[in-house]
């Protein structure tokens, strides 16, 4: 095979992407806890699942088969030694570090919103303390927030794309 790393590559993004499981989960208090991944969103409010999580959850599931389709053709193309680039399962992993400073901003700026001041750490990796103040009274939050094991499956796969990378462009000089 020519070609081993970019299959490899293709191959555990496909595994990655057909795994129904979060990469990264929060949770506020128990109160609110959301496990996400590019292809999920699970939003709990006092122990329901919300109906809006699974409905985007529906339409992220058409963006995990697209991924699958195209990373499965890929690979056959690659196998037949014509390998393509798809670089999103790479950047997903690499860019999926600034959710927790997306979760950052939303409890920062809503309490504002809402009418009362809120401390919230920048980046949260494993339990926090989220505290404000409203009417005189102190407000305290546990909150929690980890990446999963798909997360380092996901970022353990990202790094195999800059090997294939580098393994189609020593292949393509040695056929010129």
């Amino acid at each position: 095979m020519r070609y081993p790393l970019t299959s490899l590559y293709y191959l555990s993004v496909i595994l990655i992407s057909a795994v129904p499981l979060p990469w990264w989960f929060y949770s506020v208090g128990g109160i609110v806890s959301v496990s996400d991944s590019p292809f999920q969103v699970l939003v709990y409010f006092m122990g329901d699942r919300l109906l809006l999580s699974d409905v985007i959850t529906f339409l992220l599931t058409g963006f995990r088969i697209y991924v699958i389709f195209v990373a499965i053709g890929y690979l056959l193309e690659t196998m037949r030694g014509n390998p393509k680039i798809y670089s999103t399962m790479f950047w997903f992993p690499v860019l999926y570090v600034l959710d927790p400073v997306i979760i950052y901003v939303v409890f920062l700026f809503l309490p504002k919103l809402l009418g009362f001041p809120a401390n919230y750490p920048l980046l949260i990796w494993g339990e926090e303390t989220f505290t404000s103040s409203y009417m005189g009274n102190q407000i305290r939050a546990e909150v929690m927030s980890y990446p999963t094991i798909m997360y380092w499956a996901a970022l353990a796969s990202a790094v195999l794309y800059i090997p294939s990378r580098l393994e189609m462009r020593k292949n393509r000089k040695v056929m010129k």
